[in-house]
């Protein structure tokens, strides 16, 4: 069988409609999650954010992170005393939402905070807003959770 250039024209552009038909429906099957839902309102508080950073900064030690097992251990300053440290940690999985974590700040008496990180797989960031009297401070910290 023979085709003239008519047929094979409709055959291609039938081929071409088809194909984007077919990824049109992929797009909108696709979950999309946003970093952040309320993002316009964050973006509006950015200032005081720069300034907790700064803060964070400006102490003698930095405040150190390790995973031990299936703990993660929040080290702070010796300057600090526990006692006076509010605030809270947000573990942020980097691909789902669903698999975010958030936990309270309670360092123990010698400046140790223990995080039970068993069910936790995958790479997160630490976000970690804080308070010690009436300083707030922030802190962010890379996590690779295996």
């Amino acid at each position: 069988m023979k085709w003239n250039w008519g047929t094979k024209l409709f055959i291609w552009t039938a081929a071409f409609m088809l194909m984007l038909i077919i990824f049109a429906v992929l797009m909108i099957r696709e979950e999309v999650d946003l970093v952040e839902p309320d993002y316009y309102p964050k973006g509006q508080t950015h200032q005081e954010l720069i300034e907790k950073r700064q803060n964070a900064s400006s102490l003698s030690e930095r405040i150190s992170l390790n995973l031990v097992g299936n703990a993660l251990l929040l080290k702070f300053p010796a300057e600090l005393k526990p006692g006076g440290i509010s605030g809270e940690v947000h573990l942020y999985h980097v691909a789902e939402q669903g698999k975010d974590a958030l936990y309270e700040l309670k360092p123990d008496t010698s400046g140790l905070m223990r995080i039970e990180v068993g069910s936790l797989h995958g790479r997160y960031i630490m976000k970690m807003d804080w308070k010690y009297l009436e300083t707030t401070y922030y802190t962010e910290k890379q996590v690779n959770i295996p």
